[in-house]
């Protein structure tokens, strides 16, 4: 595949992970709030899987592209983004598998909405992440199609 092409599929799925991210924090998880205790967990629990599909393992896709690029880094792509990219996905996969999983668990047994307020908050660490990964996305972009 052409330098350009990695550019374009990388720059793309970028994007799309990021929009992904906000769409589960600010549609999904803010949407728990209105979901009543008896329908909570068949919702948590539908739109979970469904997430999954939409954003879970296009981010995963991502990630094994960033490797790739690594592994192999294209012509004229700065190593240096790409590196800075995978550790701000990695710190997102950290704090989705050790913070936010285990509250999203706690919360489809209870509908606790003290749970859900408290996945709000810490969910930011995550968003944070993914947001720093876009901007290096960007820069590995603006880089590799700057001037040589």
């Amino acid at each position: 595949m052409s330098t350009e092409t990695w550019l374009l599929v990388y720059g793309m799925l970028s994007a799309y992970c990021l929009a992904g991210c906000l769409m589960e924090h600010f549609a999904v998880f803010s949407g728990w709030r209105a979901v009543g205790s008896e329908e909570f967990r068949a919702v948590q629990t539908a739109q979970g899987h469904g997430s999954g599909v939409v954003y879970v393992l296009p981010k995963f896709v991502l990630t094994a592209l960033v490797i790739v690029l690594l592994v192999d880094t294209p012509d004229g792509i700065p190593s240096w983004a790409l590196w800075a990219g995978l550790a701000a996905l990695i710190i997102s996969w950290a704090s989705a598998a050790v913070i936010q999983m285990p509250i999203q668990l706690r919360i489809r047994q209870t509908a606790d909405r003290g749970g859900i307020e408290r996945l709000l908050r810490t969910d930011w660490i995550r968003i944070a992440a993914m947001v720093a990964h876009f901007g290096f996305a960007i820069a590995v972009v603006a880089e590799a199609n700057g001037p040589s």
